[in-house]
């Protein structure tokens, strides 16, 4: 499979004109990346990086952060005087901050037709999708039998001190919780479903890892997180007893991305490295290196992966990135008038 790889990348070095090569000849071929500690998988990471850097002739420097957030802001805060390349791990529930102080080059990758247009979170292709997820709320069989199919039922007193939740302040999956609230319930009804499951909730975490670790020692039997999580259980550990539910109300995609620093003084291996992300060979491997599903349409997925719950409406582009600037901090904060007092 590497040597298979290896050849393909091949194939792409040769298709570059001669003004491309000679662009890289003259510069220092390191390639500085800002990565969410998904991109670290210390699997992913052994497999996937050396294939790159060895067709590329180049090394790469990774700086891993504890999520997009803090990631995206450190960029912001150093701006020109960052060491950073590119970014990797930016979500579409950030693209409203990303768009900010002009951070990121437009670049259309030469593989862009191969991705579904609703996958496109950014029509600037400022950031460029890499991996994607619906956001769903998964569940211990073994202790919920009949799992909440609708919106409605999530609010029903059965389900008390039984959801796991992430704070949308510090995880990129609570704020995605929170757009899809905001989104299926209004402007002026997200805060009635708040409000309403608030007793449902068994804690409220800053990041997924705690919040996961919590929900594999049996704290709480559901969590909000990605459809896609079950699957690594059933392929990695052999366990099926995890599910997950979308509600019949509709559904929201959480996609991650890539994005080129303006700043950097390395965009022909920042282009081609956005390209290696969004080729086919890399995207076959999303779906068992990451646990979620690769963005390139031709990419065929494992029968795990195709009898994933189809969402009856997708909420995922009814948000503005305007709109999302003007309204976050008022949604934030009643937020946590109603679910940190």
């Amino acid at each position: 499979m590497r040597f298979f790889f290896l050849f393909i990348l091949t194939l792409m070095i040769l298709s570059c004109n001669n003004t491309d090569n000679n662009e890289i000849s003259k510069e220092t071929k390191i390639l500085n990346i800002y990565a969410t500690d998904i991109f670290l998988n210390e699997d992913f990471y052994d497999n996937i990086v050396p294939l790159f850097t060895d067709i590329f002739k180049c090394e790469i420097s990774i700086t891993k952060f504890p999520n997009a957030l803090i990631m995206l802001e450190r960029a912001i805060l150093e701006k020109d005087s960052t060491n950073a390349d590119l970014l990797f791990g930016i979500d579409n529930t950030l693209l409203f901050l990303a768009e900010q102080d002009s951070l990121f080059i437009p670049y259309e990758s030469n593989n862009i037709n191969d991705i579904p247009d609703e996958l496109i979170f950014d029509k600037g292709y400022h950031i460029n999708p890499v991996c994607y997820s619906n956001i769903a709320f998964n569940y211990n069989s073994y202790v919920i039998s009949d799992p909440p199919i609708t919106f409605g039922e999530m609010q029903d007193g059965k389900f008390k001190d039984q959801i796991i939740l992430m704070d949308p302040r510090t995880s990129s999956v609570g704020r995605a919780m929170l757009f899809w609230s905001v989104v299926a319930f209004g402007r002026n009804g997200y805060g009635h479903f708040w409000r309403s499951i608030k007793d449902n909730v068994f804690d409220i975490y800053d990041n997924h890892n705690d919040a996961y670790n919590a929900y594999l020692a049996g704290e709480a039997p559901m969590i909000v997180g990605m459809e896609t999580t079950p699957i690594y259980h059933i392929q990695h550990d052999n366990v099926d007893k995890f599910k997950s539910t979308i509600p019949q109300e509709g559904g929201f995609k959480f996609i991650q991305g890539v994005g080129i620093l303006r700043s950097s003084e390395q965009k022909y291996l920042t282009r081609k490295f956005v390209d290696f992300l969004l080729s086919v060979e890399f995207q076959e491997m999303i779906p068992s290196e990451l646990w979620m599903k690769p963005v390139n349409k031709k990419v065929k997925l494992s029968v795990d992966y195709e009898i994933l719950q189809q969402i009856s409406k997708d909420y995922t582009h009814d948000l503005s990135t305007r709109e999302t600037r003007w309204q976050y901090d008022e949604w934030i904060a009643k937020w946590k008038k109603i679910m940190l007092k």
